[in-house]
């Protein structure tokens, strides 16, 4: 796959996040959890918060729409082949919730509350994004 020059892609060497995109590349979706209180915790934290208690464990990759907005725009050149772009943001059936994108969606079939599940969209050697698709 060739990449338009305008993609943006993620720091997969940022030491905080650098678990996660390593876990993507394998297929593997990471989160972060307390090992104290079991709290699972999302944006990622640096290793030494809340004394290091924090590590890092697959999660089950499913999850539910929280919210969602159908972009019929690029907000760059380089997403003009996915319109019209369905970004989400996925309930975890862990509780953190992260931002990402439909695959396999029409707009049309959208809802709040909507059962889903993590797949993966290789982009280069090391980076390889979760992106969300409807759960069967």
């Amino acid at each position: 796959m060739t990449l338009h020059p305008d993609y943006p892609l993620p720091d997969t060497a940022d030491p905080v996040m650098a678990p996660f995109w390593r876990g993507c590349v394998a297929r593997t979706l990471l989160v972060q959890r307390d090992r104290e209180t079991g709290a699972y915790h999302w944006p990622p934290k640096p290793g030494y918060w809340k004394g290091g208690r924090l590590e890092w464990v697959e999660a089950s990759g499913r999850g539910e729409v929280y919210t969602y907005v159908v972009a019929h725009a690029p907000f760059l050149p380089a997403f003009l082949h996915r319109l019209p772009h369905i970004l989400v943001v996925v309930q975890l059936a862990e509780g953190p919730r992260l931002v990402g994108y439909m695959i396999d969606t029409a707009p049309a079939a959208m809802r709040f509350g909507m059962p889903v599940r993590v797949a993966y969209e290789r982009l280069t050697d090391d980076v390889t994004l979760p992106v969300w698709e409807p759960a069967a």
